[in-house]
């Protein structure tokens, strides 16, 4: 492990500019309130978040809605990825989306209504399904969601938060397939949990909450974000790429952003990745969007509840457009292979908290 003196990055007028452009108010909103600092009461930052959900990104997700309820199939709420409701509101939280529009409210229940299950937790499958159970990855990604939308103290989400922290390792992750043996955390199955915490953890500093975001942390900085505990290896390639959306997958810049919102400082075991960060940054200063996953080629017609077991995973899902656009159910917001707002505003948000930011 190399000591690394991480550098100080400047950023010149002309990429906040780009950033701040009024054509995607979800970035500018970001860029005025988490990365320069304006209070969210300023009139710049309450006129750019008010446009979120009629211009750009946020309004072209809204604008596909259906009924203004689902997103291209009503049986359920997590097929065919990833044109489906989960995906959808996950991204949509994320840009700044208001859970206040009745849009919103309207795919919130619809996804309650199918999804939560009862004893604690969101299934994959929907009400009625033969293997209506819990899952770690659906339930990580949508409390936070949820969270977002303003659906923290919700019994439904409390019950959901709950049920992720009785299903976390020993060696403080989490593992998909834990009920079938799995002893070892995976960095997918933990990222989800740990971003939910680092959302709820932001607004009521629960004991409990801390201790288990801590665990888990621990447990990606072991790994030095993408790395076996075993042999050093790099666990899988993709990780070394950008993404966005993220849906359940993961890589080193959604560690960096999720552990420095959490408030980790400048730990030895990032230098890794802080340096994957550092080489891949252009020389204007931006960042490129290096993969988008594809969604599914198939409609959804044959996986719906009528068949019970209910068809959940497809191998294209896992395959990545690294130029250009996908077709079909690809959900991608920016090309891929170009320089990204969204990418350069989070990789920049990650040098801000880690002090090597000069914004002057």
């Amino acid at each position: 492990m190399q000591d690394l003196r991480f550098p100080t990055f400047r950023v010149s007028k002309s990429l906040l500019d780009w950033l701040l452009q009024a054509d995607e108010p979800s970035v500018r909103y970001h860029t005025l309130v988490q990365l320069l600092g304006r209070d969210e009461t300023s009139r710049e930052a309450e006129d750019a978040e008010r446009q979120i959900g009629r211009v750009g990104w946020a309004a072209r997700i809204l604008g596909e809605q259906k009924e203004s309820t689902y997103w291209d199939n009503p049986e359920t709420c997590y097929v065919p990825k990833y044109a489906s409701c989960i995906w959808k509101l996950i991204v949509l939280a994320d840009l700044g989306g208001s859970g206040e529009d009745q849009p919103v409210k309207n795919s919130v229940e619809h996804f309650f209504g199918l999804h939560n299950v009862e004893t604690g937790g969101f299934a994959l499958r929907p009400k009625g399904s033969e293997k209506f159970d819990p899952h770690v990855c659906a339930t990580g990604n949508m409390v936070r969601t949820l969270a977002k939308f303003g659906l923290a103290d919700d019994d439904r989400v409390g019950k959901a938060i709950d049920w992720l922290l009785s299903q976390q390792l020993a060696d403080g992750g989490w593992n998909c397939y834990a009920v079938w043996g799995g002893k070892h955390g995976s960095f997918k199955a933990t990222i989800e949990p740990l971003w939910a915490l680092s959302e709820l953890l932001q607004n009521n500093p629960r004991a409990e909450w801390k201790e288990s975001a801590e665990r888990a942390s621990e447990f990606l900085l072991r790994h030095r974000i993408f790395r076996s505990d075993r042999d050093d290896t790099v666990v899988m390639l993709d990780f070394l790429r950008t993404h966005y959306p993220l849906h359940y997958h993961y890589d080193y810049l959604h560690a960096l952003r999720v552990l420095t919102t959490l408030g980790t400082k400048a730990d030895p075991r990032m230098n890794d990745a802080l340096k994957l960060l550092s080489d891949k940054r252009l020389p204007d200063g931006r960042w490129i969007l290096e993969g988008v996953h594809r969604g599914w080629r198939y409609d959804h017609g044959w996986h719906g509840v009528s068949k019970l077991a209910g068809e959940v995973f497809r191998p294209e899902e896992v395959e990545v457009i690294q130029d250009g656009w996908g077709s079909g159910r690809t959900f991608q917001l920016e090309e891929a292979g170009k320089p990204s707002k969204w990418i350069t505003l989070q990789a920049l948000l990650v040098l801000k908290r880690l002090g090597n930011l000069n914004l002057e």
